[in-house]
């Protein structure tokens, strides 16, 4: 089943150019943030109240807000999604891995003349070669070739004392992680605008994943110095790890408009997956929510999408449905570019949409949340397709996600259901029965790849 895209002023990227939306002369930079381990229920402009998201909060306001934005529960499968612009059951094949003959939006890029860049976590294959192979011209990233083997009493993967792989050929010590993946941003920034060069900013930050550990901006920081690494990590910190990840958002929207492009930018804000089960966060409303990654519900799957083009765009709420499989059709069409005709796709356009030129219409969102750990199967893997009001399993369970994001009451059963319910649910039947036969550990595409995963040597484990 194909998902549709109903516009008032036509489709792609050439009704956008001649609805005024941008030109070959001034085609936009596009910056993709892209947080680690961290659900709408966070942030401010989402309803949350307990911690300090100023900038985020402040992007929602003079941009486009998603409400009903989707990624898979954990972080490999959504990555995998959205570089590729495919559902799971497509090409998923194991947890930190992707096939390096996958086309990525890194390509597009390419073609449209863009140069692409990688910045932060990679942990998708083993294999220091393979960034550059699937299309990013430059890449300074965490988790690549090096990862548990540098990590000591005094060292982390991504945070206090880690090491970055630098384009494939050298690597890079940080103090702090994140600082210096800024650093490199704003050098990169500025070299494509000093050359006049569109260009596509992956950056892909690991706060707020775990450990739970201080930043730079915290007094224990120097204090109390195991607090940085993982033997001090305690959930006390995960404050401290959201505000510095709405700083790092904030400086680098100020940097885009210090260096006179911020109008010229189309600037994403999105997570990968639910916050960490450890985290129960207050919501304005009064209520609590605990996060949901990993799990195979709403709460696990719902993250924040901001999308601003400078101060252009026209600020509203969007409910529509909307997930990571769409950023490969609208980064075409923002780079004026045509996918071509062999990739599939599975995701819509938001283009037209960023222009003000129509609603866009997704008609679903397939979980297929299989993690395949090289270790052991996931005892929630988890196979469902969402509408706008009820997720339907493969197994035959229905939820209205709506009234319960964390699937927690009996669910209703396809074969007891109402006529009514199974006309609603039928379109999502239909896209979770084409992937036959679903079991733990059953890989959407084989490993093509020589190189491994970071998780192929380790001890059998239940990760959840």
């Amino acid at each position: 089943m194909k998902t549709t895209l109903k516009l008032s002023a036509g489709l792609g990227a050439a009704a956008a150019a001649m609805a005024g939306c941008s030109s070959p002369q001034q085609r936009p930079n596009i910056v993709f943030f892209f947080a680690d381990d961290i659900g709408t229920e966070a942030f401010g402009c989402y309803g949350g109240a307990e911690y300090e998201t100023p900038n985020i909060d402040a992007l929602a306001s003079v941009g486009i807000q998603y409400m009903n934005m989707n990624a898979q529960p954990l972080s490999s499968p959504s990555r995998v999604q959205l570089l590729t612009g495919q559902y799971n059951d497509r090409n998923y094949s194991a947890f930190g891995y992707i096939n390096d003959d996958e086309h990525t939006f890194a390509e597009l890029a390419h073609m449209a003349g863009y140069e692409s860049a990688i910045i932060g976590k990679w942990q998708l294959g083993r294999d220091r070669g393979m960034i550059a192979r699937m299309g990013f011209d430059e890449s300074y990233c965490s988790q690549v070739e090096l990862y548990r083997e540098v990590r000591g009493e005094t060292q982390t993967d991504r945070y206090a004392n880690s090491i970055w792989d630098v384009n494939g050929k050298s690597y890079d010590f940080a103090l702090y992680g994140p600082a210096s993946m800024k650093d490199r941003a704003f050098d990169y920034i500025d070299r494509k605008v000093a050359e006049n060069q569109p260009f596509l900013l992956y950056y892909t930050e690991p706060l707020v994943h775990t450990p739970h550990v201080t930043t730079p901006d915290d007094d224990e920081w120097d204090v109390r110095y195991e607090s940085r690494f993982t033997k001090g990590q305690d959930t006390c910190y995960f404050r401290s790890m959201v505000k510095y990840l709405d700083k790092q958002v904030g400086e680098i929207v100020q940097h885009l408009k210090d260096q006179g492009v911020w109008d010229n930018t189309i600037f994403i804000f999105c997570s990968d997956n639910g916050t960490s089960t450890r985290i129960v966060s207050k919501q304005q409303d009064g209520t609590r929510v605990r996060g949901g990654k990993g799990e195979p519900n709403y709460v696990g799957t719902h993250v924040p999408l901001i999308i601003c083009w400078g101060d252009k765009v026209q600020p509203r709420q969007v409910e529509h449905l909307a997930d990571l499989t769409d950023f490969m059709p609208t980064f075409a069409d923002i780079m004026g570019v045509k996918v071509p005709e062999e990739w599939p796709l599975d995701g819509v356009s938001l283009y037209p949409e960023i222009c003000g030129d129509g609603d866009v219409q997704k008609d679903l969102v397939l979980v297929h949340f299989n993690p395949l750990w090289p270790t052991t199967p996931s005892p929630k893997a988890s196979r469902y397709a969402m509408n706008d009001q009820y997720a339907y399993f493969w197994d035959g369970r229905i939820y209205d996600y709506k009234a319960d994001p964390d699937f927690a009451f009996a669910p209703v059963m396809y074969d007891e259901a109402s006529a009514e319910l199974k006309a609603a649910v039928a379109a999502l039947k239909e896209r979770v029965d084409q992937f036959e036969d679903f079991y733990p550990d059953k890989p959407g595409a084989p490993r093509r790849g020589a190189y491994k995963t970071f998780y192929d040597w380790a001890p059998p484990q239940n990760p959840f």
